[in-house]
């Protein structure tokens, strides 16, 4: 019940693909809860592990390429779930992914503005 919301969220965007019910069935719950999992894997990592170690992690650029990163594993995730399930890559796959790296973007946006009073050395980013 409450992996559908990952259905909708996608579906909202990207529409039903009804050739491939594989996606609602799975693949839109199983990628949607572990791009949650790497966002808030991926916040603990900048805020409260890297943000305490040393003063060099406080910059918005080390914020942003730490977003930046978070989307691209989004995609790959996103990717790679999709075409080893149907082993196709059709342009539908290519939304799905581009979608899902938008929300790793933003879950570890949102993410950050809970995370960052965890932080010694950044706790002004990313705002």
């Amino acid at each position: 019940m409450l992996l559908s919301v990952f259905t909708s969220m996608y579906e909202v965007f990207i529409g039903a693909n009804p050739d491939y019910p594989e996606y609602r069935e799975g693949i839109f719950n199983a990628v949607g809860l572990m791009t949650l999992v790497v966002a808030i894997g991926m916040c603990l990592l900048f805020f409260v592990l890297l943000g305490r170690w040393k003063n060099i992690w406080y910059t918005r650029t080390h914020w942003t390429i730490t977003l930046l990163l978070t989307a691209v594993i989004g995609f790959a995730f996103a990717y790679s779930q999709g075409k080893s399930q149907l082993s196709v890559a059709d342009s539908y796959l290519i939304r799905f992914a581009a979608f899902n790296a938008l929300y790793g973007a933003v879950y570890f946006a949102a993410f950050s503005l809970l995370f960052k009073n965890f932080s010694i050395y950044s706790k002004r980013i990313p705002f």
